[in-house]
């Protein structure tokens, strides 16, 4: 008889709270919340709902506000489960007044900082609305310290960088970029986790998080020589999301900056609009491949080794040369595209086959450069190839920079595997002047030998071997014809 009444008892509570849930809710137009007295606790709204019941559903026709308080030295974790109509809206707004509309969401994260931060419903038609509140104290923290420079190499940090507190000093301000977690996109909402401050540590002015930076599409700059960057989640470094920071005065030329994200490595769009103003663009991580660049004929497209700086510009691109100078592989760490006007698009690619890096058609203009090029450094070795789709008259200029000390560059060109030209650069012996060859086929070879250089760059050609041999006759024969008479 105990067994019965137990079950009847469970099964009326059961039923009640799925009849309340089930029915439309309406709800205060103004609620204050505050954490509770035992912050292992949550707080849950409407009363009675947890992430494993259904979603409750919100009635028509009413505006409400939800004032969560966030003690100082605390932190929020908000989810929230809603779906909402077109003519409805549901906004979350932080302590900078950053606001995000939401209209889907399956408990998606919020990551938030005191003193509060409002949740307002205008609901118009039915949807579902339901949130779940964490409060969790902040650690303390042991910061380490990184510096970047004027007219340097960016610096790249990770997450799980963060997780201590990192402090980052710059000769003038400091220019931070977010991107996307290489793992998954599903782990772009946990960016908010990492805060972003305005000064030397985390009591610094708060700016926002790395989730704001990143969907601003848009580089964020410190107000002064000090940005600090604190991830309220320890140990998320598996996301493989990364902050690209510079000193300002490297980008503040750039109306608009950011950094790429690839989601398909295998064919990978990149749209620049420098309609208001010049648009910049850095990849990070190496080699990759540029290809099918279209533009119109009135702007130019230029790419630079690590920074922003005529002594790292690699190549101009226009509307003309793109059909002859591309694909091209640059092999940098960190690679700047800058357009000047108007707006453009390419391809990245990751694989050399797919780009069409080698062969080579006939016309085919391209350079072979090192790693860091424009930066002196003694790590700027690397081998390279290209072969010709038949036999062409292959042309190669070298810049002598790079050599230095007891650096060699080796310049081969072959035909059917069999050196025509194999040329040898030091500094004891630089043939200089630009090289031709006939055959189907250039590879280069650099080594520093503990040498100090600003790296190789060739450039080479591939043309049409039957109207060279052609140009070269009428110039024998004219001068021949000079001797005799």
């Amino acid at each position: 008889m105990k067994m019965c009444w137990n079950f009847l008892t469970i099964f009326v509570i059961s039923s009640t709270l799925s009849y309340s849930l089930a029915d439309y809710y309406t709800c205060s137009p103004s609620i204050t919340i505050n954490p509770p007295a035992n912050i292992s606790n949550a707080w849950f709204y409407p009363n009675g709902w947890n992430a494993t019941l259904p979603d409750p559903g919100y009635a028509a026709g009413q505006n409400c506000s939800w004032i969560i308080n966030v003690p100082k030295g605390m932190f929020a974790s908000l989810n929230v489960e809603a779906s909402t109509d077109p003519q409805s809206s549901l906004i979350v707004t932080d302590s900078v007044n950053y606001s995000t509309k939401i209209t889907s969401s399956d408990l998606e994260p919020f990551y938030l900082m005191d003193p509060s931060f409002t949740i307002t419903l205008q609901a118009n038609q039915v949807g579902t609305f339901a949130m779940r509140v964490y409060w969790r104290e902040i650690p303390q923290v042991f910061p380490s310290s990184w510096n970047v420079h004027a007219n340097s190499t960016p610096l790249a940090l990770y997450a799980g960088d963060f997780d201590n507190s990192t402090v980052i000093q710059a000769d003038t301000r400091v220019s931070l970029l977010a991107t996307y977690p290489s793992a998954s996109l599903d782990f772009t909402p946990i960016l908010r986790a990492t805060q972003v401050y305005d000064g030397p540590s985390i009591n610094s002015t708060h700016l926002g998080n790395l989730y704001q930076v990143l969907v601003s599409k848009n580089k964020l700059v410190s107000n002064g020589t000090y940005l600090t960057l604190y991830s309220l989640l320890p140990g998320t470094f598996a996301m493989g999301n990364a902050v690209i920071l510079q000193d300002y005065s490297n980008v503040k030329q750039f109306k608009s900056y950011k950094a790429t994200y690839c989601l398909m490595p295998d064919l990978c769009p990149i749209a620049l609009d420098a309609t208001n103003g010049t648009a910049a663009a850095i990849h990070i991580s190496g080699p990759l491949f540029v290809t099918q660049l279209s533009m119109p004929t009135t702007n130019k497209l230029s790419v630079y080794a690590n920074y922003f700086t005529d002594s790292n510009k690699l190549a101009d691109y226009s509307y003309s040369n793109s059909l002859t100078n591309l694909p091209q592989k640059f092999r940098g760490k960190f690679t700047t595209f800058v357009l000047d006007q108007d707006q453009a698009s390419f391809y990245l690619v990751y694989n050399a086959i797919k780009a069409g890096w080698s062969p080579a058609a006939q016309g085919r203009r391209g350079f072979f450069a090192s790693a860091n090029f424009g930066v002196m450094d003694s790590k700027q070795d690397f081998d390279d190839q290209v072969t010709a789709t038949k036999y062409s008259n292959i042309s190669y200029t070298v810049n002598r920079a790079a050599i230095v000390g007891q650096s060699a560059l080796s310049v081969t060109i072959t035909n059917k595997q069999k050196p025509v030209i194999n040329n040898v650069y030091t500094v004891s012996n630089f043939p200089g002047g630009p090289v031709y060859a006939f055959g189907d086929s250039i590879s280069v070879s650099y080594k520093s030998n503990g040498g100090i250089s600003s790296g190789p760059f060739i450039s080479f050609g591939f043309d049409n071997s039957a109207s060279s041999q052609g140009i070269l006759v009428t110039v024998v024969v004219s001068i021949w014809m000079a001797i005799i008479l």
